[in-house]
């Protein structure tokens, strides 16, 4: 156990089965059929309509819809969506939307907001499982999971994020205000909790000490307290070369993953400008997540991350080629990991649906479905890892283009495939929920 997982442990509460850490490392593929589908997203449905008093008196009566008796592919379009900002933590609503007694959640996910304006949605156990399985199956199709341990070999991963214990710390911060603080946790640590215990994972954003009273005292915030570790990386990258191992562990891979926004950050005024090169070709892989493409993440605000050269500047420093860098797009409102790979002909990344779920995307004007080759804005709808809240179908603020409805057309993975074009509020001013007439 890390040092960071012992101080979670002594000071913080996971609140979760200690079996959901390694529960899914021998990653075996369930089946989620079509007629399955549709069975459970009816008994959420239903469960979303008799135990939630906003879902059945405004939800459904707003999209004149009624529980059918039975449901299939072609219904999905008519069922009652909600937009993913109605969790924001100004709008007070998260506990109406529940849909179990509150002593059933386990936890509240909570968004990085760079507003202090997260989202808040409440999970219970169940939920938190589902999300760990959707969790490794993408690692496992885009993060080539079970090929990171080979004999006694074991992935080196650098996170380019704060560590749990930390993260921990400042979704609380973030949501001082919520009654139920002490029980809210970042989304993507939940993601990021994995790699702790299936290799070594160094965070490497990293609170400083001096740095830290320095900000308190000069800007009343902590803000400015933290360093991204880049010397550190380096340092284990160069042990890994020369010797094949960190410590005493042998590495059979060594994986860049967390925020894009903070790699770029690390090539633009670190390596690049120092002339660092390493060559990584067949050792390393990127594995991108937690979004901040258009330059904000958290409490990070840079420029925005131009997607081809970032590449370029994977293969010129680390020698690591397109197709080793991958990306995961997911949002807190929802259980679902979107897996993508590096399209050359698109120069983005193609994100695929898993069979967990299904998306629609909606026309930014009248939201109508849209067919292949169209933008509008995504939604989601999966009734695995819903259990808690009303989050079946969940409309979000970016806007995507629908490359194919049911196979990916460079890499043949089964599901829907998209790309993101951009978020809604920077093109127009204005979020997904301001387009609709909400109750609220």
């Amino acid at each position: 156990m890390t040092r960071s997982n012992n101080l979670f442990t002594k000071i913080l509460k996971d609140f979760l089965p200690t079996d959901l850490n390694t529960k899914y490392f021998d990653f075996k593929e369930q089946e989620y059929s079509t007629t399955q589908f549709c069975e459970s997203l009816l008994t959420q449905l239903t469960l979303s309509y008799d135990n939630c008093t906003y879902y059945r008196e405004k939800l459904c009566p707003k999209f004149n819809f009624s529980i059918p008796d039975e449901l299939s592919m072609d219904n999905l379009q008519d069922i009652p969506y909600i937009p993913s900002s109605i969790y924001k933590k100004s709008g007070l609503h998260t506990l109406e939307l529940l849909k179990v007694p509150l002593d059933e959640i386990a936890l509240f996910s909570c968004s990085s907001s760079t507003s202090g304006n997260p989202s808040i949605v409440p999970r219970t156990i169940e939920d938190f499982d589902q999300i760990q399985y959707n969790s490794i199956k993408c690692f496992t199709d885009f993060f080539r999971w079970n090929e990171l341990k080979e004999n006694n070999k074991k992935p080196l991963v650098f996170n380019f994020s704060p560590g749990r214990f930390l993260m921990a710390m400042m979704a609380r911060k973030n949501v001082s205000d919520f009654p139920y603080k002490r029980k809210t946790r970042y989304f993507t640590a939940c993601m990021n909790k994995p790699w702790e215990f299936f290799g070594h994972e160094e965070y490497l954003v990293k609170g400083k000490l001096l740095k830290t009273l320095k900000a308190i005292i000069t800007t009343l915030s902590i803000k400015g307290g933290f360093v991204l570790d880049v010397s550190k990386m380096l340092k284990m990258i160069r042990r890994v070369k020369k010797t094949g191992f960190w410590k005493t562990m042998e590495v059979s891979k060594m994986i860049f993953g967390g925020s894009p926004l903070l790699m770029n950050n690390m090539f633009d005024n670190r390596l690049l400008k120092e002339k660092m090169f390493y060559d990584l070709d067949g050792l390393g892989f990127v594995g991108c997540g937690g979004g901040g493409w258009e330059g904000v993440k958290g409490e990070a605000k840079m420029d925005a991350v131009n997607k081809s050269e970032f590449i370029g500047k994977y293969e010129k420093v680390f020698n690591i080629k397109s197709k080793d860098i991958a990306d995961i797009y997911a949002f807190t409102e929802g259980p679902t990991l979107f897996g993508g790979h590096w399209s050359k002909k698109y120069q983005d990344f193609l994100l695929h649906c898993p069979h967990t779920s299904r998306i629609l995307v909606r026309d930014i004007k009248n939201f109508e479905v849209v067919g292949e080759g169209e933008e509008g804005l995504l939604e989601v709808i999966t009734p695995y890892g819903v259990n808690g809240s009303v989050n079946q179908a969940v409309i979000v603020d970016d806007i995507v283009e629908l490359i194919s409805k049911h196979k990916c057309p460079e890499c043949g993975y089964q599901g829907a495939t998209f790309r993101i074009l951009g978020r809604l509020k920077n093109l127009q001013g204005k979020s997904c929920s301001s387009l609709f007439d909400w109750v609220y």
